[in-house]
């Protein structure tokens, strides 16, 4: 075990922890809707650009989820329709005839809740008014029990590459514990029939440090993963989420959580050893590793690298060039302008999630002086054992990569205090 693997007391698991961080120290200032309307009749800037559509429905509930969903109670007839007339408003507008977009992802909820004719409704809608970049990708996040081949049929028609499905874990125990449908050997069959089906990406989520997780059944996830060649695999560490029906069973002593650090590095670094074993995988993000020549995630790329996402539908959220945008509900929607400082922040925050943070991408993003901070602090995480410096980039350890959130967020903050004088 590495003597810096206490380095800090709690771990930051995600990105919005760290991002977050950058509204405590620079103040965004309202922007209305109607604002937002008029902005895209103008035409637009040159940053690359995605869509993020959201559904927040889903047919079964994972016990760990307290996301911006709800359990289907009727149809979805009227929210589909919704959808597609969003895309055909927006459609007549400058900012989408004049752009082209890399990026379109689905997510929730579960966005393949929806019936085949629904789907095509949407997608057509899509086709329609949207126009893709070449090499563009197109996600859907799913899970295997509601994707059917009729389904699958209508998406691969209207231009979907790319699959996300929530597997968590292949283990039986772990699959009870998260409230997932089928078995292990169930999943691993549908996985090879999806594969045999869908000539794009298809990429799986993989949580671990469910109770009394092993070892071994980390292990036997990640050689899973790799003998069915799967695109890539997020790897995210539990997360207990306030309202959640996991959070409720720890609060009323139903289930005991193992949360301690050495336990979670455990698991991470054997999954991640044995991912990277053959090197037939890489690390492409602080959460995901990749199939060499496989996913790109393009998503991520523009959203965490200063580019657009457009937000569909309700509980979606974005930026537009330069506007934060928050749909609450049908009518209603929130708007922000960005300063120049939350801009460029968001954007360093967005590229500390990459294992190689190359010198100039962030002295592009910084002043002279904040820049002398940034490498500043990166000098002394290299003394820790988390960051190895060389000519042209800051290169995360393993290490370095599972404490990246923390890097981001403390990184931010040095900076920060430093110009702010706080």
């Amino acid at each position: 075990m590495e003597n810096n693997l206490f380095l800090y007391e709690k771990r930051l698991k995600s990105h919005h922890d760290s991002n977050s961080l950058i509204n405590k120290y620079i103040k965004s200032t309202p922007f209305s809707p109607k604002e937002f309307d008029e902005m895209l009749q103008k035409t637009p800037d040159n940053r690359k650009k995605a869509i993020y559509v959201h559904t927040p429905y889903c047919d079964k509930i994972c016990s760990f989820c307290n996301l911006n969903r709800k359990q289907i109670d009727g149809s979805l007839d009227i929210y589909a329709q919704y959808i597609a007339d969003e895309f055909e408003k927006y459609g007549k507008t400058k900012y989408f005839q004049e752009s082209e977009f890399e990026v379109i992802f689905f997510g929730g909820g579960t966005p393949t809740v929806y019936k085949p004719q629904q789907l095509e409704l949407i997608l057509k809608s899509i086709q329609k008014n949207v126009r893709l970049s070449e090499g563009y990708e197109f996600t859907f996040e799913t899970t295997l029990h509601n994707l059917t081949d009729e389904k699958l049929k209508v998406m691969k028609e209207y231009g979907v590459n790319r699959l996300s499905v929530g597997i968590q874990t292949f283990s039986d125990e772990g699959r009870k514990f998260y409230n997932r449908t089928y078995g292990k050997e169930e999943v691993i069959e549908r996985l090879k029939r999806l594969k045999e089906n869908f000539q794009g990406d298809l990429c799986v989520d993989i949580i671990y440090n469910f109770p009394d997780q092993k070892v071994e059944d980390v292990l036997e996830d990640a050689r899973i993963v790799k003998e069915l060649g799967l695109s890539s695999a997020s790897f995210y560490s539990l997360m207990v989420h306030e309202g959640s029906k996991l959070s409720k069973d720890i609060e009323n002593e139903k289930v005991k959580m193992k949360t301690d650090v050495e336990r979670d590095y455990l698991l991470y670094q054997h999954f991640v050893d044995e991912m990277l074993l053959d090197n037939s995988y890489h690390i492409l993000e602080l959460t995901k590793i990749a199939k060499n020549n496989g996913d790109n995630y393009k998503y991520i790329r523009v959203r965490n690298t200063g580019g657009d996402t457009f937000p569909i539908g309700v509980g979606a959220g974005g930026s537009v060039q330069g506007i934060g945008r928050f749909n609450m509900s049908k009518e209603m929607s929130f708007c922000s302008r960005q300063t120049e400082y939350h801009e460029r922040f968001a954007r360093l925050s967005g590229y500390m999630q990459f294992p190689v943070i190359e010198k100039a991408v962030v002295q592009e993003m910084l002043f002279q002086e904040e820049y002398g901070y940034f490498h500043e602090k990166m000098k002394d995480y290299e003394e820790k054992g988390l960051v190895v410096i060389d000519e042209n980039s800051y290169n995360l350890t393993k290490l370095g990569i599972f404490w990246g959130n923390n890097i981001s967020s403390e990184i931010i903050i040095y900076i920060m205090e430093r110009i702010f004088n706080k």
